[in-house]
Parts: structure tokens; C-alpha cells; sequence
């Protein structure tokens, strides 16, 4: 699709607004899904993970549609909605792809439906089109989750222009949402300041300059570095606290190079999605190093004079071991000191059978501490469990 200087403008300032959601989550409500419906011209839109609640590290941010709405979708008609159903039922859950439901569901259909008659006639949501940003099954790790926006009933069709706008702004949306989960599970809403960054637990953290150089890197990152095993940073000159991000492996540096000048180019036709990470094999050839990236508007809260951050980097470490801090159990979720070893043993084990020979206690014992632990923590499956753990795991 040919886009008119007029329309490139436009989009670019609408990147940098989503990119904005990274370091602060509350503004996908306050400007940035407000931003995209104005840009695709709908009434309301929703951007969610429908299978995930907020305290199981899912999400919902929505604009254009009132609390009772949402709340009525929730309590009464999750399982009436159609649209759901058809998705799921024809396997259309593709990450990356955009839907326009009234290419495979008749009008007749929809309004016969009781999810239409009882539900979507309440704010005139009548015509849907769904992007899939992260599919069931993303290498991202990230849930499903859809962008969906809304028309009324007398409002004009979508067009196949605007599902390739809508299909633009989804790799963006996606390395968005991804950085953002990365600091929502390290139980902050935002990143704010630098010393944040270096209170992020399980990811290494490089921000780099619009040439590509590192010029910073936080602690969990510098860890990696220095052990110079399969990525370290190389100095261009003596006056370089850093440099550029390096990789052993021929093949997995051009691959870093090449999706770090990708990122830096704001390109939104080429911008891959935030799952296309790279695997860096570790010189040691024990596990690799999965790395990351996010574009950053150049007027971001931690930028400074002397500093501008162009984009962050993210490396994940497969061979380092996990912590639990008690404390944070503890101090967050109210755990006893008891389901706070009945909680970390869960988590190094494989059952609750293993959790009772491990702390020399019998397994109906151990089976009531879960249950009340999960409780508290706000999740139905070990799963879920896991999942919450992760995100705070040193």
C-alpha cells in the first residue's frame, strides 16, 4: 500500500505514541487506543488477553466503551460472544493477522445472535475488525492477545485498506506490549529512571543511541557481558563506556546487526513482530541467549541531553537459575512463612508429591497449603502459578 506523505506523517506520530506504552502502561488507555481509533476512524476499541485476568499477568485496556459494558461482557455474555466462536472455530488466531468479521459472518447471523440482540445493540458495536497481535501459541511467550475495534451498525464497512493500516501497526504493537509485560511482571507499572532498569530481575538491559551504540546497560545485563560467552560489547574507541553489542556466532551477529538497524528505521513495513527474537548460542554451547528489541521515542522519560535512547534491548539468559525472594511473597501476596517454602518448592518441583518429600511432610498436608496459596496469589492452575513466579523470579 502506497502511503501519501500526508499519511506517512500521520502514522509516524502514531508509532511513537505506541512505542510510549512500554515505559507507561496506563497510557494505551489514555492516548494511545484512542489514537488508533481516531486513526482507523471507529467508535470504540479494546485491547485485551481474553483467555487472562490482571492478576494472572493479563490485561485489558479499552476506549469508546463504558465500564458497564465491559463488566456485562465479563459476568454475562463471555460465552455468548459469537465472534469468539467463529474465530476459534475456523482456526483464524493467526498472530499477525487481521480479521474483518463481516467477511465470514452473515449480517443475518450477528443479528439473530443473542449476543447481539442482548449485548452490542447497548453501545451499537456492530461491525468488528480484530487484530491478533499475539497468537495462542506465540514464541514470545506472551498470552493471546487481540486488538479489536468497533463500529456501529449504519457506519460504513471496513475496507482492505484499512486492514493493511491495522496490520502495519501490529509488529509495533507487539514490541510494545512485550516490553511492557516484561516490566509489569517485575511488579512495576513503569519504568521512570535508569536505577529502574537495574531492579528489572531476569532480563539483561541495553538501551541504545540512534547509531546503534550501547550507553547503558544494567546490572543483570553487564553479568551476561562479562562473561564474554557468546555476546559481549566491543569499544569503537577509549572515550566508549560501552559500544556496540556483539555476537560470537557469525551468523547470530548479523542477525543482531540487521534487527537492530530494522528497529532504529521506525519502518513500519518492515518492523518485525516483537516474537522474532534472536537466539544467540553461547560459546560455552550449554543454552543460548534470547534477544530482543523495542523502538523508543527519542523524548522518552529517561532520555537526557547527553543521552538519547533510541531503542532497549532485552537478553534473556536460558541457563541461569531462577530465585524466589521470600520477602517479596511475603510482603506482596501475605504468604505465610510455610506457603512461602510450600510455594517456592512448587516451583522447583514437578508435583505436589515431590513438594511433601522435599519439605518431610505428607501429601494431603501440602495439597491444603497450595490451595490456600493459590488463594492468595490469585491464580487456578500451576500454570498460572508458574507464569506469576516467573515474573518476579531473581
Amino acid at each position: 500500500m502506497m502511503l501519501t506523505n500526508r499519511e506517512l506523517a500521520r502514522q509516524s506520530k502514531l508509532l511513537e505514541l505506541i512505542y510510549t506504552g512500554m515505559t507507561a502502561q496506563s497510557r494505551w488507555t489514555t492516548d494511545i487506543l484512542p489514537a488508533i481509533a481516531d486513526y482507523l476512524q471507529v467508535s470504540s476499541c479494546v485491547l485485551f488477553t481474553p483467555f487472562l485476568k490482571p492478576q494472572e499477568s493479563g490485561f485489558l485496556y479499552t476506549h469508546g466503551i463504558s465500564p458497564q459494558q465491559v463488566q456485562l461482557y465479563k459476568d454475562h455474555y463471555r460465552n455468548e460472544d459469537i465472534y469468539a466462536k467463529v474465530a476459534l472455530s475456523r482456526g483464524l488466531l493467526v498472530e499477525g493477522s487481521v480479521i474483518i468479521f463481516a467477511d465470514i459472518l452473515p449480517a443475518e447471523q450477528l443479528h439473530a445472535s443473542k449476543y447481539y440482540r442482548e449485548y452490542l445493540v447497548r453501545e451499537d458495536m456492530a461491525q468488528l475488525m480484530s487484530a491478533i497481535v499475539f497468537g495462542p501459541d506465540s514464541d514470545s511467550g506472551m498470552p493471546l492477545t487481540v486488538c479489536s475495534l468497533w463500529r456501529g451498525i449504519n457506519a460504513d464497512p471496513y475496507t482492505e485498506q484499512e486492514r493493511t493500516r491495522l496490520s502495519l501497526l501490529i509488529p509495533h504493537i507487539s514490541r510494545a506490549l512485550g516490553a511492557s509485560q516484561i516490566i509489569r511482571t517485575s511488579a512495576m507499572n513503569s519504568i521512570s529512571s535508569l536505577s529502574a532498569l537495574d531492579r528489572l530481575p531476569s532480563s539483561g538491559v541495553l538501551m541504545v543511541d540512534e547509531s546503534g551504540k550501547v550507553i547503558f546497560a544494567n546490572r543483570a545485563a553487564q553479568r551476561i557481558l562479562n562473561t564474554q560467552d557468546g555476546l559481549r560489547l566491543r569499544k569503537q574507541s577509549d572515550a566508549d563506556e560501552f559500544g556496540e553489542l556483539i555476537a560470537e556466532d557469525a551468523q547470530a551477529d548479523k542477525a543482531l546487526r540487521a534487527a537492530l538497524r530494522t528497529t532504529l528505521s521506525h519502518n513500519s513495513c518492515i518492523t518485525p513482530h516483537f516474537s522474532k527474537s534472536i537466539v544467540v548460542p553461547r560459546s560455552s554451547a550449554t543454552c543460548n541467549y534470547t534477544v530482543q528489541f523495542s523502538a523508543l521515542v527519542l523524548d522518552n522519560e529517561l532520555s537526557a541531553e547527553e543521552r538519547r535512547f533510541a531503542a532497549i534491548v532485552f537478553i534473556s539468559d536460558s541457563a541461569k537459575k531462577l530465585h524466589i525472594d521470600p520477602e517479596i511473597l511475603q510482603s506482596s501476596y501475605g504468604l505465610t512463612p510455610t506457603e512461602v517454602r510450600v510455594a517456592i518448592a512448587l516451583f522447583e518441583s514437578c508435583s505436589a508429591k515431590e513438594v511433601a518429600k522435599t519439605l518431610g511432610t505428607s501429601h494431603h498436608t501440602v495439597r491444603g497449603h497450595i490451595k490456600l496459596l493459590y488463594t492468595k496469589l490469585g491464580v487456578d492452575t500451576r500454570a498460572r502459578f508458574i507464569k506469576l513466579l516467573l515474573g518476579i523470579a531473581l
